[in-house]
């Protein structure tokens, strides 16, 4: 739970002040509840903000698919307050997110959003988020900077580990478990994928791990010819190569890497940690990559509540859950805790989001959030690309 800071606490008393003058208005119309639902039941709405078309897509479905399922289980179980979820695709794309944003804070029942999925265009939203006092949970975006955009920000919750943490487990894991005799680091010049590898890169260098080459190299991931990089690589010799990006281009780059003849491991963060791939890079290709997250999967294999997610995931959504469906669906049940509780506008649910939540045993995670927003779990987890599927590895332990 964080703090109530002074001029809050004023706020919220100078607010009752004002309910209680207003008592004798008739008006009952809470913004962002809708009360002409057919069957008598209030509509409350939330939204997903995110790539849901575009090379990173996949991110953005397997994010709003786990939505859906949060709220077709809340909705089965509740005949007073349903809820509805609208969905705002940015394509991943920061400047598509900032003209999104504007669309999202305009629609009065939108009173909750999950996301934005990216950090880039996660960055480019919170200051106007913040301006309407809209509370957001992001799943997914993890670069470092983000609860220093707006300092003490109300509105910034994210419940995956920031930049720092997965750098410092994939630091830990080259060093403890790899143990290369040099890394190549390569990143596609994003918010994420420069932030991760500057990270891995500083932190790696303090375990011990050398780095192949003196500055990472920097690739265009809209680019389908990656030889300049791949030459460097090979010319570099290293035994094991670290992707700072998203999965579209970190397929293509281990095809090409691999069809260069370079037989070192290559290893990176969540971005390229789905399905897409594999499918980019072929399985024979894709065989043997590392690929890590401060977030966990779903797999048939799963136990407990994780596997409990996969089953009711299938069966609802008609497919298997990717990488950040637990995210979605648990940062969606947040949001909807807070309005069952009954906080069915924005500002009612920023106060209990701040005031009064404070934890969720989520099936990714048990959540509780940090006065800045972050998420205070400290689990990190190395998954491996094994007979063309992706599949379990190791789990890095982060003091």
């Amino acid at each position: 739970m964080r703090r109530m800071r002074p001029w809050r606490l004023i706020a919220i008393l100078l607010a009752a002040t004002l309910v209680m003058g207003a008592c004798g208005d008739d008006d009952d119309d809470v913004a962002g509840t809708d009360t002409t639902a057919a069957d008598g039941a209030r509509t409350v709405t939330i939204a997903f903000m995110g790539a849901l078309t575009g090379d990173n897509a996949n991110l953005g479905i397997n994010i709003r698919d786990g939505i859906k399922l949060a709220i077709a289980e809340a909705n089965a179980g509740d005949d007073d307050v349903q809820i509805a979820l609208k969905e705002f695709d940015t394509a991943g794309d920061p400047a598509q997110a900032s003209t999104v944003k504007d669309q999202v804070i305009a629609d009065d029942d939108v009173v909750g959003v999950v996301g934005p999925a990216f950090s880039g265009e996660t960055r480019a939203v919170i200051p106007a988020f913040e301006d309407a006092g809209l509370p957001m949970v992001s799943p997914s975006a993890t670069n470092k900077e983000l609860p220093d955009v707006v300092p003490n920000s109300r509105v910034f919750h994210r419940i995956i580990a920031d930049d720092t943490l997965q750098a410092a487990g994939v630091a830990a894991y080259l060093a403890d478990t790899l143990k290369p005799t040099s890394v190549v680091y390569i990143h596609d010049n994003s918010e994420y994928g420069k932030g991760l590898t500057d990270d891995v890169v500083r932190l790696a260098g303090e375990e011990g791990v050398r780095a192949a080459v003196a500055q990472p190299l920097v690739l265009d991931p809209k680019a389908q010819d990656f030889s300049s990089t791949v030459n460097s690589v090979v010319s570099a010799d290293p035994g094991a190569v670290f992707y700072g990006g998203y999965y579209a281009e970190a397929g293509r780059l281990k095809k090409q890497l691999t069809d260069a003849g370079f037989t070192g491991t290559f290893v990176s963060g969540d971005g390229s940690l789905d399905p897409g791939f594999v499918d980019a890079a072929g399985a024979a290709a894709a065989e043997g990559a590392q690929l890590t997250c401060p977030c966990n999967l779903a797999f048939e294999t799963s136990t407990g509540k994780l596997k409990e997610f996969y089953d009711n995931f299938r069966a609802e959504i008609g497919k298997e859950p990717g990488l950040y469906s637990p995210e979605g669906y648990d940062a969606a049940n947040i949001l909807i805790e807070g309005i069952k509780a009954g906080n069915e506008d924005r500002e009612s649910l920023l106060t209990w989001l701040e005031e009064e939540f404070t934890s969720y045993e989520g099936v990714s995670k048990t959540v509780e959030f940090a006065e800045n927003g972050n998420v205070t779990s400290k689990e990190f987890f190395v998954f491996q690309v094994k007979e063309g599927e992706l599949a379990p590895s190791s789990t890095v332990e982060i003091s």
